[in-house]
Parts: C-alpha cells; structure tokens; sequence
C-alpha cells in the first residue's frame, strides 16, 4: 500500500509539473517573440498560432491553468471521498498551503506599487476576490493572482460538492454541470452589449467550475474503476486528444475572438484534460530517477506558476534574449527554455523551502474519520489518497 501511495503522488506531482511549465511556456513564448522581430504568423492583436499541433501546445499552454483546476478537483476528492469533511481545519490547512507566499508577494509587492494601492483594493485581493475588478494590480506581480482567487472560491464549495458526490454519485455532479453550462448560456444569449469572454469563462469561477467538477467525477471513477484506465495507449491516445483539441482552439483563433464556442470549450477542455490526469496517474507508476525529479518540480509548482511572469517580465525589460536562429518564436522558446525556466526553478526551490514549505508542516487532519493529532511533515506537497493533500495551481 505504502509504494501505491508514493507511486501515487509521484504521478500526481508529474501532472502539476507539466501543467506549471506549460503556462510557463506560453508566457515566454507569446510574451518575448514580439521584441525580436516582425512575426509573419501573428494576429494583429498579438496572438500566436501555429499549424503544429505541439507549438500550438506551447502558444496555448494557458491550457495548463486548465489542468491545474482539473487536478485540484481530483485530489481532494480522492482524498476525502466517502468521508467528512470537517468546514474549518479544512479551510484552514488551504489558508496554509496558499497565503504565506501569497502574503509575501502582496507585502513586497505593494510595497513597490504603494502609490496605486488602496485599502478596499487589498482587502478585496486577501478576500479571496482578486479576480474581480478593483482587486490589487501590481503589475508582473500580480499578474497570476487571479487564480488564486478562483481556487479560494472552489475551496469554499468544495466540501458541499464533496457530499454530493459521496451521495449521490457522479451523475449529480453532472446535473449540476448542466445547471451552470445552461445558465452560462442565458447570461451570454441575454447580454444587450459585448461581453468580455476572458473575465466571464476565464478568470472566474463561473467558467472555471466545470473543469474542478470534472476533476472530482475523474477521482470518483479512479477510485472505483481504476484499472479499466491503466495503460500507456490509453494514456497516449487521451493526450493525443487533448493536444488536438488545443490545437483545433488555437486554429480558430478561439482565445482572441471569443466565438461562442467558448462556452463549449471549457468543458471540453475540462473533459480532455481529466481523461489525462485518470489514465496517466492509473497508468505511470515509476518512482525513479528522472520521474522524482520531475515530482519535484511539481511540488514547487505553486511558486513557479506565482513567480514565472515576473522573470519573463524581467528578461524583458533588461532585453535579455537569445537570437539563435532568426526566428523570433522559435528563439523566445528557446530563451525560455535555457535561461526563464532555469532562473525560475531556481527561484522556486528558494521560496518553496523558506517560504512554502514550514508551513505544511502545521496542517492538520480535517475529516472527521481522521486521528486528531497533527499531521507530520510531507515527502511533498502533494499527498498519497489522504485528505491532507492540496493542490493549488496554480494552480
């Protein structure tokens, strides 16, 4: 049972190390090729696209946010599934797992920025609201808060839709999915002027509680039917489908233009993506070498993903880049690739450590089947099948 549990985590960790640098990679790419030179195969609005099915991976790696969602509605659910959920230490190991860091960078940050900051303004950004208009804006700092917001907000509902699905089964969850996605819909139809797609299915929870609604239906079906997903073809062939949906989205220049089958979209990419997370966390199972260390940066997937806009801002503003081959995208990659992502992981290890990780060390168990005495130091972030896990994408 033991080396399930480790085999577990590790696989889980993979995920959140993949979805962090996908993110990571958009924003290099996307954010870096504009100061290189004129870009032939760029909207006018400063969008990437791209007939590959990979590069399109990278240009539309916002998708990995996607992930991230997905996997927290997975996790928890894994861990707490037939259980209950004890509201307040629930809420409170969340608070341990986010804010510190989150803290520092609000501390620092306004620090910088005091002239524009106000008091609602950093209220509302500690609150759990800073996603809506009027949260904090501290430039490349706040850059990724928004979904911390979202994440704070899914945590609220979590142990409600937990019950739910402990009993009455995934089909309930379903309903509900089809509730929001009908109302989504009346509210886009119903709108007298333009909406702004992104702050409606973007930024907020109102689009984003698919993909965690069908995080938690891909836990209940692991749980339940775990071995009917093992198997690296079934793995391969559910992300095969996920790149080809990515890249279909980018083809259509859906991010930009904000068609109407956005509203379709996350769904679609919530399903995919938890078809990912079902069959590769049933299917890989090695504990070694070059598996821990991408756990590895997985656990510290919290600070790369709040970190990584600050770096790519300041590659920037310093104009440090790399002009290998003469093609803008191909060489902000590749200034991404070898002096972002390092400069980041090594960023990362600093704050996961100093910052992060002192804290886990005060969560405690939350569900009412659980022993009371505090919970011992984690191997990683992400726990085995146990309630104490949190994932944040960051999240």
């Amino acid at each position: 049972m033991r080396s399930r549990n480790r085999q577990y985590l590790v696989s889980v960790d993979h995920l959140r190390a993949y979805a962090a640098l996908l993110v990571l990679f958009c924003h290099g790419t996307q954010m870096i090729s504009p100061f290189l030179r004129e870009i032939p195969n760029r909207d006018p609005r400063g969008w990437l696209y791209s007939d590959n099915p990979l590069a399109t991976l990278v240009v539309e790696g916002h998708t990995g946010v996607a992930l991230f969602m997905v996997l927290s509605g997975f996790i928890f659910t894994v861990g707490t599934l037939g259980k209950d959920i004890r509201y307040g230490p629930f809420l409170g190991n969340r608070l341990l797992r986010i804010f510190p860091l989150y803290i520092a960078l609000i501390i620092l940050g306004v620090g910088a920025h005091k002239q524009g900051v106000h008091l609602p303004a950093l209220l509302q950004s500690l609150g759990g609201l800073g996603n809506l208009p009027g949260s904090l804006d501290l430039g490349a700092v706040s850059s990724m808060w928004w979904a911390i917001a979202v994440e704070l907000q899914f945590y609220l509902l979590f142990p409600l839709f937990s019950r739910v699905l402990t009993k009455h089964g995934p089909l309930a969850l379903g309903k509900l999915l089809a509730a929001v996605a009908v109302i989504r819909a009346l509210v886009w139809a119903s709108a007298a002027g333009p909406i702004n797609v992104n702050s409606m299915l973007y930024y907020s929870l109102a689009g984003r509680i698919d993909q965690f609604l069908l995080g938690m239906v891909a836990a209940w079906f692991f749980v339940h039917h775990r071995k009917r997903f093992q198997g690296p073809a079934k793995a391969a062939v559910a992300t095969a489908l996920a790149i080809a949906a990515v890249w279909g989205f980018n083809q259509t220049h859906a991010f930009q233009e904000g068609h109407a089958s956005r509203l379709l979209w996350v769904d679609v990419e919530g399903i995919l993506w938890s078809l990912v997370v079902l069959t590769y966390v049933a299917t890989v199972t090695s504990t070694g070498l070059v598996s821990r260390g991408i756990a590895k940066v997985g656990e510290m997937s919290f600070s790369v993903y709040l970190l990584h806009y600050m770096v790519v801002t300041m590659f920037i503003s310093r104009r440090w880049w790399i002009e290998l081959t003469g093609r803008p995208v191909v060489d902000a990659f590749i200034t991404t690739a070898v002096a972002v992502l390092p400069v980041t992981l090594i960023t990362a290890v600093v704050t996961y450590n100093g910052i992060e990780r002192p804290f886990l060390r005060w969560r405690r168990a939350y569900l009412l089947t659980d022993p009371p005495q505090p919970e011992p130091e984690p191997e990683s972030t992400a726990q085995p099948p146990a309630p104490k896990v949190a994932l944040v994408s960051p999240r």
